[in-house]
């Protein structure tokens, strides 16, 4: 279980996605995922959700390469140049390095909200956890919602309100790889473009730069192209099998010189000369293709045959499913070939999402047997083999004066987000009365304040507070202001 939690650090982490808008605020966070979860992963999640990531029509997130380009979400371009500190005093020099500094100059808000997290919560950087990992998990989103209500303090009418957004309707694979191209495209168009403006604008040469479509796809020469046959993946998935059985594999997974004996061991059977490095990126497939296969059984309705290795769904489950997943059908209401193999591989080391959470989701209960509440990835099995779930039973134990100090600090900040969440938009009864009871205002100036205190209710609940005397004034120093005119209130 902790491999799967060990990613590209050398200790247990958790995949934390988060969107950031240019005011350092949080407005969606993911939480949970295990470390050596792949971001791509993660935001697939996201989406998926019943209250999941939504992205506004026309708009788009900046995302970085690890998610790659769909329809909303825009990352800069691979293999070329785009933190700021490797651009030195060296300029750019065409379309892609251009949009990619501009990409990264906008990016780096991501960097400060979570610096700033970080810093103002301690026990979200160098603490070591000594809670539980659901704890843990709904410990951060809880400080991204606390982080979010420090920053409102100050800035009040500034705050853009939440906007709730319709859920996306699912779309197609065909519609996606669709939506990819057009994200490229695009991404290509406004680099050229940006390329365009900044000749024009320091007057140098122009840069010829041709239309072109990219499709997304590439490949590589270095190893060589290999088409795998059927055999040849069972003897390499049977063969690393083999080296997890035999306790040879790190934590960290396979190194260098396991994938140099499969490629040895594969090269004396077919008569080969494939290289280690060609063995790693094979299992990359399978790897992706054994992540579907967890999503698969724990679809809802999903039955697990263990003797055949079948995930089964009913009639119309299946294609109703299918007709928007057609790269699932081999997979379903069919033995899944090499799953044996690939459980021994994959079965503790790969990232299921199982333990993440988002905002919208509530936070967790104490449970006395926390394997009761795991989703465990044979989900669906036959009623003859599984036997009842059990019910999780509330553990019923003297609170720690931490956690409930903790708590209660929690609910006091609940209680004055909800009512500074009440008060904020709420105009004060008799706006328009007051200001009507001040003589000697041209009325279309008296109409005009009045709107400019409807947008600002804070302002508005101020004047409210004032004496007659001070609401003159007030008033006036907005009319000149504004429109240059000055009345005499005495």
């Amino acid at each position: 279980m902790e491999d799967a939690f060990r990613g590209r650090k050398t200790y247990a982490t958790q995949n934390v996605m988060a969107a950031v808008d240019f005011d350092l605020r949080f407005t969606y966070v993911l939480a949970g995922w295990e470390g050596s979860a792949h971001d791509a992963c993660v935001l697939a999640d996201a989406l998926a959700r019943e209250r999941g990531l939504q992205v506004p029509e026309g708009k788009y997130y900046l995302v970085d390469a690890g998610y790659g380009a769909k329809r909303g979400f825009l990352p800069p371009f691979r293999n070329v140049r785009y933190h700021l500190n490797e651009w030195g005093s060296n300029p750019v020099q065409n379309a892609e390095e251009l949009f990619n500094l501009r990409h990264s100059s906008l990016r780096v808000t991501v960097e400060r909200a979570f610096g700033s997290l970080k810093r103002r919560f301690k026990i979200l950087d160098d603490a070591t956890p000594f809670f539980t990992f659901l704890v843990q998990v709904d410990i951060v989103v809880a400080c991204c919602v606390l982080h979010n209500y420090a920053l409102s303090q100050g800035i009040d009418e500034f705050i853009i309100p939440e906007v709730t957004w319709s859920t996306q309707p699912i779309r197609t694979q065909s519609q996606q790889a669709r939506d990819h191209r057009d994200m490229v495209n695009g991404r290509q168009q406004m680099a050229n473009q940006m390329w365009a403006d900044r000749q024009a604008l320091y007057g140098m040469d122009s840069v010829e730069t041709a239309d072109t479509t990219v499709t997304g796809a590439s490949k590589s020469t270095k190893g060589g192209v290999v088409a795998w046959t059927n055999s040849m993946s069972t003897m390499h998935l049977g063969f690393l099998a083999d080296l997890v059985a035999s306790g040879a594999r790190t934590s960290s997974g396979f190194k260098t010189c396991h994938y140099n004996q499969c490629a040895k061991f594969l090269n004396d059977h077919f008569k080969l000369s494939l290289t280690g490095e060609q063995c790693s990126n094979h299992l990359k497939k399978w790897r992706k293709i054994w992540g579907r296969l967890v999503q698969l059984k724990n679809l809802s309705g999903a039955l697990w045959d263990e003797d055949t290795s079948t995930i089964r769904l009913s009639d119309e489950h299946y294609a109703g499913h299918c007709a928007n997943n057609k790269s699932d059908i081999p997979f379903l209401n069919n033995p899944i070939e090499h799953y044996r193999a690939m459980e021994t591989i994959f079965g503790s080391t790969t990232a299921s999402g199982k333990y993440a959470k988002s905002g919208n989701d509530p936070f967790s209960i104490d449970v006395e047997d926390e394997s009761e509440m795991q989703t465990s990835p044979n989900v669906g099995e036959s009623s003859a083999k599984a036997p009842p779930k059990k019910k999780a039973k509330l553990v019923h134990i003297e609170d720690d004066p931490l956690v409930t100090t903790l708590k209660d600090g929690f609910k006091m900040m609940a209680d004055a987000i909800a009512k500074s969440g009440v008060d904020d938009d709420a105009l004060p009864d008799n706006l328009w009365d007051a200001l009507a009871a001040l003589k000697g205002f041209d009325e279309d100036h008296v109409a005009h304040y009045y709107a400019h205190l409807v947008d600002n209710p804070k302002t508005a609940k101020a004047f409210m507070t004032l004496k007659l005397e001070s609401k003159l004034v007030w008033l006036g120093r907005y009319v000149h202001k504004t429109f240059g005119v000055l009345y005499n209130l005495k």
